[in-house]
């Protein structure tokens, strides 16, 4: 007996063949769906995490211990931890079901989330480069969206991960060693927080390539036992530092496009280059739209935001 979304099918029924018609159907929307899921929840996290950052020792020139007794005991830092946890969780599905080079770049439009609380909460309003900039990022979701499909599985070219991989690395090395003397040390941050998340994504679209069981939800104990797992923690728990040291040095407005730019270019080029998908003309429209969109909705904070964005 399987199990289709809330439906029993009975192998040999006359209902079999119809409802996989169906399942192949649905596939590519849950796919969208659960990736909006979790950008919205990690997205949450991050503005969460902001507000935190207000006050908080300063990574780097704190100690470690400081910092992080600092960071569990604001009530803010904690839940948009929960909220990204809870995103990621999500996330992992996601890659598990479509391409990464589909899901990475509509994770992207989650940026709407915080234009969504300006304007509805905050009552703020937005100019006009801003409402260009949700047009963008809506025609680009939707474009992403038209393109889902479902896959299951991918195999992967484990020398390319690797190779990939170093050059990831010696690339933030040499960018945080700059960053010593650079004038605006949030920029090159952001660049290898970029690199960290984008590392991190495609070592997650890896790790569910090889834990999944046909059948059966990907987030499971064979995730646990993957050495693959602790890769991708170390890549993200890095960005989530590196992310919350940057946003103590300069404007979530220049931080948050650089970051997503450096995360889908590189994840994109894993797409093609490790797991052998296919960038057709529409998906590449839709993440320069997502791109495009969300630099613009970053460029000048909201018109009626008071202090720096």
């Amino acid at each position: 007996m399987e199990w289709v979304g809330t439906v029993v099918v009975r192998p040999g029924s006359v209902d079999e063949s119809s409802t996989k018609s169906i399942r192949l159907r649905l596939a590519p929307m849950t796919v969208v769906l659960i990736t909006l899921a979790a950008t919205l929840l990690i997205q949450l996290g991050y503005f969460l995490w902001k507000l935190s950052a207000e006050g908080q020792p300063r990574i780097g020139e704190a100690t470690a211990l400081r910092v992080a007794g600092a960071l569990v005991t604001d009530w803010r830092w904690m839940l948009g931890f929960a909220a990204t946890s809870v995103g990621w969780v999500l996330f992992v599905q996601a890659t598990a079901m479509g391409d990464i080079s589909l899901v990475q770049p509509l994770m992207s439009a989650g940026d709407l989330l915080l234009v969504i609380l300006a304007v509805v909460v905050l009552k703020e309003h937005l100019v006009r480069m801003e409402w260009v900039g949700v047009l963008l990022t809506v025609l680009g979701a939707v474009a992403l969206a038209l393109e889902a499909q479902a896959t299951a599985g991918a195999a992967f070219d484990g020398m390319r991960l690797a190779v990939l991989l170093g050059c990831a690395v010696l690339a933030g090395a040499i960018m945080l060693i700059a960053n010593r003397r650079a004038h605006r040390p949030e920029i090159l941050l952001a660049l290898v927080v970029g690199l960290c998340f984008g590392a991190g994504s495609m070592l997650t679209k890896a790790l569910t390539a090889e834990s999944s069981v046909p059948g059966q939800s990907v987030v499971s104990l064979a995730i646990l036992f993957n050495p693959l797992l602790l890769a991708v923690v170390l890549a993200n728990v890095v960005g989530l530092v590196l992310l919350q040291a940057a946003f103590q040095r300069g404007r979530a407005s220049v931080i948050v496009p650089l970051q997503l730019a450096m995360a889908n270019a590189i994840t994109v080029l894993a797409g093609v280059a490790i797991f052998g998908e296919h960038i057709t003309t529409l998906r590449a429209s839709g993440i320069v739209l997502i791109v495009a969109g969300t630099a613009l909705l970053h460029v000048k904070p909201l018109s009626t935001q008071k202090g720096p964005a």
